[in-house]
């Protein structure tokens, strides 16, 4: 046993000559083990350096020297790391469950940034619920999701030292997408949602296109947060962080005062959507995808009834001030912040839009 470890020298069934390094060490009465196989000894013999100094330095703990697996982290990441909260806990469980059946069986070592290059492409070609390929920003997110995986295996858990998912190219995403609804596409679509099987499905997306809140910000609505006296939704979980307050008139007030009048509410904490099988939101992914299809909506995403709420509000004469307060567009209220708006003015404008597009079927 030399003072780096020991190497064992075979030959494989191909003929390759393999160099096993093996890193023994007791340190204060406890056994530290670790092997691993190179295809050249000078590979075998810098890891064995690195792996000694780790162990004599305090930087390698026990748990730290198993052997981990890809599906290993992910598990621990769902489990421990994932709070229950995160509004898009689904999507990140949807995305981890995809990198899991792809590559989960790879030790965590051994998921080289070429690799990662491999699935990135693979995503790419990846068929989206409507049959198109994924979105560049789709792919995006499924990266960020396992790159938060490996962040957290290197600075909580001490497992890794690398995160792969940095050391790619990732795919460039453009902002200017601006689909949204005409007129007629817009009555297809919400008789299209009336006729789902989803009992929410109508509510959700009327409410969606009548005051332009966020998915994450609808599906998490909690009957405390509605106010029918002052006749507004406050929202205390944003994607930028702050707070907002959304007029509640015309169709997103008589939406939320049937929904109301058809339970009864014990608790005010619950959600106005309730997930039907226990999950933290309801999923509306399948009903959605079929409503599109039956009202021959293409090339359109949930994300797109934002804009279309914020192209009713232009075409209805809005003021781009009135647009970013209701929609809830930081940077436009950052440079309008001392510019204040009262929430009659507010109502009217996203009544007046409300109204004009969507009346016939409320």
């Amino acid at each position: 046993m030399s003072r780096i470890g020991h190497m064992r020298k075979r030959k494989g069934k191909d003929g390759q000559t393999r160099y096993q390094m093996i890193v023994e060490v007791w340190r204060d009465g406890r056994k530290f083990y670790k092997s691993k196989t190179f295809s050249s000894e000078k590979e075998a013999k810098s890891w064995g350096s690195k792996t000694r100094y780790e162990i004599d330095s305090g930087q390698a703990t026990k748990d730290s020297l198993k052997n981990r697996r890809l599906s290993d982290a992910i598990e621990k990441f769902i489990a421990d790391e994932l709070p229950p909260e995160k509004s898009n806990g689904v999507n990140v469980k949807q995305h981890l469950r995809w990198w899991n059946e792809q590559i989960g069986r790879y030790q965590l070592n051994d998921v080289t940034p070429s690799l990662m290059a491999e699935c990135r492409d693979k995503l790419l070609q990846k068929p989206s619920p409507q049959g198109e390929r994924l979105a560049s920003s789709t792919v995006l997110k499924y990266l960020s999701s396992l790159s938060s995986v490996f962040e957290t295996a290197i600075k909580v858990w001490h497992w890794i030292e690398k995160n792969p998912v940095k050391m790619i190219r990732k795919p460039s995403v453009s902002n200017e997408r601006k689909r949204f609804l005409s007129e007629e596409e817009c009555q297809r679509l919400l008789s299209s949602c009336k006729e789902s099987r989803n009992p929410y499905l109508y509510s959700i997306v009327a409410l969606a296109l009548s005051t332009g809140m966020r998915r994450g910000e609808l599906l998490g609505l909690r009957w405390h947060d509605i106010d029918f006296d002052k006749k507004y939704i406050i929202l205390t979980k944003t994607k930028n962080g702050t707070a907002r307050y959304v007029p509640m008139v015309g169709i997103s007030l008589r939406v939320l005062q049937t929904l109301r009048d058809a339970e009864t509410i014990l608790d005010p904490s619950y959600h106005i959507f309730p997930s039907l099988n226990l999950k933290r939101y309801i999923d509306i992914r399948s009903a959605w995808t079929a409503a599109l299809k039956r009202a021959n909506v293409k090339d359109f995403t949930f994300h797109d009834l934002r804009h279309s709420c914020g192209s009713f509000l232009t075409m209805s004469g809005a003021s781009q001030r009135d647009i970013g307060e209701i929609l809830g567009h930081k940077d436009l209220r950052m440079t309008h912040r001392y510019t204040h708006l009262s929430q009659n003015h507010l109502s009217e404008a996203l009544e007046r839009a409300a109204e004009k597009f969507m009346s016939s079927e409320v």
